[in-house]
């Protein structure tokens, strides 16, 4: 409903005198002044819109006595606006008014009592019976309740001895394997864990579901809750868990069918959740009036954007507390947002049931798992067909991407690749075994989904968009073939590759693989390289070497190592350097500082354009004392080692900006010497690319360009008058610059 027609429904029920009014369901964002000509309003229904305000002259209507505001994103607790089933009659309309105008002060606080229990176990183990037990201890059983979908969130409430009422929202997941690599979204510090047991069927994976909730959850209390179905009961090491898991807090025994141990749970729980270490600290009242707009509105997910604008109208004005806030309710379980991913940050997700319930409909759809994991848009409409999604596919789609959960196929059509369904058998390929470069990662213990992951963040050099299965991928870049396989009862993945550049494809590998270790802290593994004597070098099975331990070699000046097989011995550097891109007399640590400009020596004056504008720039990072170099090959010096002067100023380029024109494009050069190493390290080390289109070019059918350039390619430099050209060359600089001090 517009605001020009709502306008003229409260006109036409002023003069009617209306009693009663009922605007639910219609997309309001605001509400009047004019409200307050109602005076005759005694019931108003506002339920179900997308009022996050009340204009004050609704205080002032003399006869209302029902005001329904539920499922509107308004600054008031749940319970105070009444029942979540609409057919009940709402909260009290003073109780209502008075909190809401009733604006706190700012350095107002109160004690904060509420956390997070996550429930996790195999299927069928009872977990979601033990979540409805706790809820309710009279709650009955159904011998066909189905398993968790997705995630389901309950809420339960108790009684601190304080007399303060907790709140806890009990996450219960689903468990089947491919939805496990969607937990560790999910998954947090300020929470309390319950891994359930099935005694029935001993098949729980103790110290599985204990490694990942200690590498997840930044050691979060863990229960061990044993369902004794049928009276069956088991025996369960907990001196030898507790030995290796010191979050292991508790081990408990029920049967839920009639409810023997219940109370001793519940209790137990409530002991241990009221201690997590945020409980009871006080927080700002504002936050509590943004977070309970937040619950009460009806919307599956808002924009970061409305988030801060909704804390703003309560009077949360400070970036950082706006972003402490959703970080806070995200530990809690009350919303998601995602503040270290670049796509999802701009999202904070209100109900994360209809995320999880979305990418599960679709991972789950009989016709995407005969198609092994590859569905389109269309598929999606079909998957998506419910009204709570149609409008909402290409989120949500952004969203699985994002999650790691599929990646699309360059190609014409729209199709995308849910890793978790690739076949299990190994595709059928050949290998030339000859002069590999091998590395391999081993574990203590390996998470699920790490190579799922790898896959998603390197489907762009997938070989043909073939060689890929549930274990393992072939992948091909400049002339160079990797293969990467995982096998996870070793708990390991090797990396093979052969053809050329093999080192410079080993970098980038290796360094996506280490990034996605990263969200896995403090997870432990090791990397191995093969030794190189004579014997290794014929063997199938050859020696290999802690790569940590090679570097503390080094470290004591120790430059032989012997290998336990043919007893020899061998050069610690040479080791090192068949997988490392550094050479052997330059194994210290490159400090990328400075700007390489590459271009065509037919375009040298771009360059004298270019150096002219970056003058002021290099004037006052000298002025500063700060390390910032320009660098190009006008720098080389008389009879210097040209080849060598531009490698080491290659390796140490943290920008790299490129003057690109008919010319450039046509440098065999620059195409093979200059471009490769510096895409590579954009890839592998995060440098930072920078191109200039000086004309027009057929810069399309090169890697250039997948790079953001620094000009609008339609609008060459040459096309440009004099004036235009120095504006645009200003706006490039400041460009490099940020990019330089970022």
């Amino acid at each position: 409903m517009t605001n020009e027609e709502l306008l003229q429904i409260i006109e036409q029920a002023a003069k009617d005198k209306v009693t009663e009014l009922d605007l639910s369901g219609k997309g309001l964002i605001t509400l009047p002044a004019e409200i307050g000509q109602l005076t005759n309003l005694q019931t108003l229904n506002l339920s179900d819109n997308q009022l996050s305000s009340l204009p004050r002259e609704i205080r002032e209507l003399p006869k209302l006595k029902k005001l329904d505001l539920r499922r509107n994103p308004v600054p008031i607790p749940a319970e105070i606006l009444g029942s979540k089933n609409l057919n009940e009659d709402p909260g009290d309309i003073n109780e209502i008014l008075n909190f809401y105008f009733m604006m706190p002060d700012p350095t107002d606080a109160e004690p904060f009592y509420e956390a997070k229990l996550i429930i996790v176990g195999e299927e069928g183990a009872g977990r979601t019976s033990l979540a409805n037990k706790i809820k309710d201890k009279t709650y009955q059983l159904r011998p066909d309740e189905e398993s968790t979908a997705g995630i389901e969130v309950i809420q339960w409430h108790f009684t601190l001895p304080n007399g303060k009422n907790f709140r806890v929202n009990i996450w219960d997941f689903g468990v089947r394997e491919i939805r496990h690599q969607t937990h560790q979204f999910f998954l947090s510090k300020c929470s309390l864990y319950a891994l359930v047991a099935d005694t029935r069927k001993e098949n729980t994976a103790f110290y599985w579901w204990l490694k990942v909730v200690q590498l997840l959850s930044d050691k979060s209390p863990v229960f061990i809750i044993k369902n004794e179905q049928q009276e069956r009961q088991c025996e369960i090491d907990g001196g030898q868990l507790r030995g290796e898991f010191d979050n292991l807090k508790e081990i408990l025994a029920t049967n839920l069918a009639d409810n023997r141990g219940l109370a001793e749970i519940t209790k137990a729980i409530q002991v241990y959740i009221s201690n997590l270490k945020h409980v009871g600290t006080p927080i700002p009242k504002l936050w509590l009036r943004v977070r309970a707009a937040l619950e009460n509105g009806s919307r599956n997910y808002i924009s970061f954007h409305e988030y801060c604008t909704l804390c703003r109208i309560n009077n949360l004005t400070d970036r950082k507390d706006i972003l402490r806030l959703s970080s806070y309710l995200h530990d809690i379980g009350v919303c998601l947002h995602f503040q270290e991913d670049s796509t999802l940050k701009h999202y904070v997700i209100l109900k994360p049931e209809w995320l999880t319930t979305a990418v599960y409909k679709v991972l789950d759809n009989q016709t995407v798992k005969e198609n092994l994991g590859c569905f389109t848009k269309d598929d999606l409409k079909a998957i998506w067909k419910n009204d709570e999604y149609t409008d909402m596919i290409d989120e949500l789609l952004q969203l699985m991407m994002q999650f790691k959960l599929c990646y699309k196929i360059p190609s014409p059509r729209d199709i995308y690749i849910a890793p978790q369904l690739l076949p299990i058998e190994k595709a059928d390929y050949t290998w030339n075994d000859c002069h590999n470069l091998i590395v391999r990662y081993t574990y203590t213990f390996m998470p699920k989904g790490i190579l799922n992951r790898f896959i998603v963040e390197m489907y762009s050099f997938i070989e043909e968009q073939k060689l890929v299965w549930k274990s393992g991928v072939v992948l091909n870049k400049n002339q160079a073939r990797a293969e990467v396989i995982e096998n996870y009862n070793q708990q390991e993945i090797t990396i093979r590759i052969a053809g050329n550049r093999k080192k410079e494809f080993m970098a980038v590998i290796t360094h996506k693989l280490d990034e996605i270790l990263e969200h896995y802290k403090p997870l432990q593994y090791q990397i191995l390289v093969p030794c190189n004597c004579k014997e290794c070098q014929l063997s199938k099975t050859p020696y290999s070497y802690f790569l940590k331990e090679l570097y503390e070699f080094l470290t004591f000046n120790d430059y032989e190592i012997q290998c336990r097989k043919s007893r020899k011995m061998v050069n610690v550097i040479r080791l090192i350097d068949d997988v490392m891109l550094l050479e052997p007399n330059s194994l210290k640590t490159i400090i990328r500082n400075q700007v390489f400009i590459s271009y065509s020596h037919q375009d040298k004056k771009w360059l004298t354009d270019l150096q002219k504008h970056l003058k002021p720039y290099i004037r006052k990072q000298q002025n500063l004392k700060q390390d910032l170099v320009i660098w190009d090959d006008t720098k080389i010096q008389p009879g210097a080692k040209w080849r060598e002067e531009i490698k080491n100023a290659l390796a140490a380029a943290k920008v790299a900006v490129l003057l690109v024109s008919p010319d450039f494009l046509d440098s065999d050069f620059i195409a093979e010497n200059e471009l490769p190493p510096l895409l590579d390290a954009a890839e592998a080390e995060g440098l930072t690319i920078i191109w200039i289109p000086l004309s027009t070019s057929s810069y399309q059918e090169t890697e250039i360009e997948k790079y953001q350039s620094a000009h609008p390619p339609n609008q060459p430099l040459d096309s440009l008058d004099e004036a235009q050209q120095n504006k645009a060359w200003v706006e490039i600089c400041k460009e490099i610059k940020a990019a330089v001090l970022k």
